[in-house]
């Protein structure tokens, strides 16, 4: 334990405490969350959605970006990465009641294949910390399902797009800290059927510390924000600001290099969300993944009914819980990852029916190189 700073980990317990306040002064407010608000959360890689989601501890370079923007500070050349997420193609079945009043399917629907991009680039300035930027858009699409009465509820699609800035600083020789700044325009539908365009800017401040050769901690307050510029007042605008805590653990074995990492995301007002995942390379050339994920989140959403043409508003709460795995390989300075993680699907209601045949699950694809 002899690179412990006497002066580095008060200042992370101080920054666990600030972060607390912030969060806890947020948790209060009534209003519900934009639809940006889980777009926020996705700009993750395929190395951290292969270990089950971690990121806080573990993060580093690249793909820190849009996550633990402390991670930057380890960037020691010029990178880029790209990451792609793929939500699959789904059919989704239509049931109502027969004459003898039993429910039987009558018709399919079909949800193309959508997704996030993101591009990351980082330039080390030596002494003088690290900046990157990062580009991103969401192409969001439709869920059906069907209530008890047969009638068929249909999602609007929406896209979200980010632009931001990160900078990363090596502090006291082992701690890193860091922040990202996004500006967000979020498209939304409404009641009436009609779009609407809402801006806005949303930070993230992080710190990761080295507590031994072998184990580091972090801590990220992501979202901060003000929330969205929406011109009608009814359409929900707030950033839901989230905390979250991480430790990595990393070791180097003849060949084999060895990672672990473990978050939490308190506070657990709709269920326990934490990620746990580990990560194995051979000689730095092929690694495989493996994690487990379970978040819960509050999704605000329009939806069309489709046997009268009206529409709804709906708050629901979304799930995802499961297995994750990736592989990585390496070719020279291009590293090339993939990752297969349970997607976000949301809870049934009293006597409501979903009748999903494909798409349990999400495809993230990455590539990165540096310079």
């Amino acid at each position: 334990m002899k690179y412990i700073h006497n002066c580095a980990l008060p200042v992370l317990f101080y920054l666990v405490a600030f972060y607390f306040t912030i969060f806890s002064s947020s948790v209060s407010a009534a209003n519900t969350s934009a639809a940006a608000d889980g777009f926020l959360k996705q700009l993750l890689g395929a190395e951290h959605y292969g270990m089950g989601g971690t990121f806080v501890g573990t993060t580093r370079d690249a793909n820190a970006v849009g996550s633990n923007p402390a991670g930057i500070a380890a960037a020691e050349t010029t990178q880029f990465a790209i990451h792609a997420t793929r939500f699959p193609r789904t059919i989704a079945l239509l049931s109502k009641p027969n004459l003898n009043a039993n429910y039987e399917d009558y018709a399919q629907y079909e949800q193309r294949a959508y997704g996030i991009e993101t591009l990351n680039c980082v330039f080390p300035m030596e002494q003088f910390g690290t900046l990157a930027v990062a580009f991103s858009f969401l192409q969001e699409g439709r869920f059906r399902r069907v209530n008890h009465l047969g009638k068929a509820l249909n999602s609007f699609p929406e896209n979200n797009l980010a632009f931001g800035f990160s900078y990363g600083l090596n502090i006291l020789e082992n701690t890193h800290i860091g922040v990202d700044t996004k500006w967000i325009r979020s498209k939304v539908t409404d009641t009436d059927g009609g779009e609407h365009l809402g801006h806005g800017y949303a930070y993230n401040f992080g710190i990761i510390q080295q507590v031994s050769d072998a184990i580091q901690v972090g801590v990220v307050a992501r979202n901060l924000s003000n929330g969205l510029s929406f011109s009608d007042a009814s359409i929900p605008d707030r950033i839901t600001r989230a905390i979250a805590v991480g430790v990595a653990y990393q070791r180097e074995i003849s060949d084999i290099s060895l990672r672990v990492g473990f978050d939490v995301h308190p506070p657990f007002q709709n269920g326990i969300r934490t990620n746990v995942g580990t990560e194995v390379w051979y000689r730095h050339r092929i690694g495989a993944r493996i994690g487990y994920l379970r978040h819960t989140e509050i999704r605000y959403a329009s939806v069309l009914l489709l046997d009268n043409a009206t529409f709804e508003i709906q708050e629901r709460l979304w799930k995802a819980e499961g297995f994750c795995f990736g592989l990585g390989v390496r070719f020279g300075s291009i590293t090339f990852d993939a990752a297969y993680t349970p997607q976000f699907i949301p809870t049934i209601m009293t006597e409501e029916r979903i009748s999903a045949v494909q798409g349990d699950y999400i495809y993230t694809f990455s590539i990165g190189q540096t310079f």
